[in-house]
């Protein structure tokens, strides 16, 4: 038994899942050839506790914009923890991030700050019901664990009265999005969406939410979680040109230090005057310097021409593979965020293929999940293709 599966089977025992989150539970699926643990993480680089290393496509599930261990941001960090990490009273790092994201992000009059992205979402959703006065909101795509966004799982322990309160739409789904506002526009606080969607690159349907949130005195917040930072500096509604009420944004903002962001117009912020919103560790200062320190380097170095240009090269690459192999392959997603799977007409083949090119990836050094960062160089990415090709014909062989 190796040390990734001993670490496995004794977490297990003593944390649910294994693992503190739920996209990072090993598959059994993909055996061995998947890490249950990293012990270790550098540049776009990854060694599990085996010794194994991985170029890293899943950057922490979004956050690492930069590359692990990135010197600017982790120098900014020790510099601050010289200084404290929390204090009894308002940090000045506070007020400097506060100001840039106000000066990059396109709806952000007023900043506050949180911890997580579903916590984010949370207090937008509580600035909505305050100011609007309404109870009812709207969801579009994952917003983290808080109640109203979990209505659709049954047995999770959502009460139904909250259940009754929330109406989840799924991108793109126009005539739902209008039926919904026509039967309970004036009950409706808000629409919490994730604004950006492959299929509709233009934002077609994202602009229906503006009109109709603006129709019936909605507030449309942003989920910018994954988007934010990435797509562009100023996010989905910099590069849709789509201005949300209120936005959360989180991942990408401190290259992997716990952070998330609520801002909006001044006119809805303004409502925190007016009632207690508030939790102790949202102005811890470590994460707060590692923001400032990831915000500069984005705004000093050409870091989003890079992530497009990695991003282009690895679509172009795989989209060559598989037509050297003979398969079919969507590429799909963003370049800063691409997608790719296995296509056939046979859809029980399809998923087979796919899982057992998953499970080649892992056991031929290549972590998916496909976000690109900023310490993705050309022959990390040329690396990367040569890799997916020898796992996509081990693929065909296994049939």
């Amino acid at each position: 038994m190796g040390r990734n599966t001993a670490y496995l089977e004794a977490a297990r025992e003593i944390i649910p899942w294994g693992t503190q989150t739920n996209a990072k539970r090993h598959h059994a699926e993909m055996g061995e050839a998947m890490p249950a643990f990293i012990e270790r993480a550098d540049g776009c680089r990854m060694w599990d506790l085996e010794g194994r290393e991985y170029i890293d496509y899943r950057c922490a599930l979004g956050p690492i914009i930069l590359g692990y261990r990135y010197p600017a941001v982790d120098e900014a960090v020790r510099i601050q923890m010289s200084k404290g990490t929390l204090f009894s009273m308002a940090s000045p790092v506070e007020l400097e991030v506060a100001k840039e994201i106000v000066g990059l992000v396109p709806c952000a009059e007023m900043v506050r700050f949180m911890k997580t992205g579903a916590d984010a979402n949370m207090c937008n959703v509580r600035i909505a019901r305050a100011y609007t006065g309404r109870d009812h909101i709207i969801i579009c795509g994952y917003h983290g664990y808080h109640d109203y966004f979990m209505v659709t799982q049954q047995g999770n322990g959502v009460p139904q009265a909250v259940r009754d309160l929330v109406t989840p739409i799924g991108y793109g789904d126009f005539e739902k999005l209008r039926e919904t506002f026509r039967t309970r526009g004036e009950a409706i606080a808000a629409m919490v969406m994730e604004p950006f969607n492959a299929k509709d690159p233009t934002g077609e349907f994202t602009k229906e939410a503006r009109k109709l949130t603006s129709e019936y005195g909605a507030l449309l917040i942003f989920d910018e979680i994954i988007t934010g930072f990435r797509l562009a500096k100023g996010g989905a509604q910099e590069y849709l040109g789509i201005t949300p009420d209120l936005a959360s944004l989180g991942k990408a903002v401190a290259n992997g230090y716990p952070l998330s962001v609520y801002c909006g117009k001044r006119q809805f912020m303004s409502k925190l005057d007016d009632f207690v919103l508030t939790t102790t560790y949202a102005g811890d200062t470590l994460s707060l310097a590692a923001a400032r320190a990831t915000l500069a380097v984005m705004q000093n170095e050409p870091v989003h021409k890079h992530l497009y240009c990695m991003g282009e090269r690895l679509q172009k690459g795989i989209r060559e593979v598989a037509g050297r192999v003979g398969v079919e392959m969507a590429v799909t997603g963003n370049p800063v965020q691409p997608g790719f799977a296995i296509v056939d007409s046979d859809k029980e083949k399809e998923s087979a293929l796919n899982t057992e090119w998953r499970r080649q990836l892992f056991a031929h050094g290549v972590f998916p999940h496909w976000f690109v960062n900023y310490s993705h160089q050309p022959s990390d990415i040329d690396e990367t293709i040569d890799k997916a090709e020898k796992a996509l014909r081990a693929t065909l062989k296994r049939g």
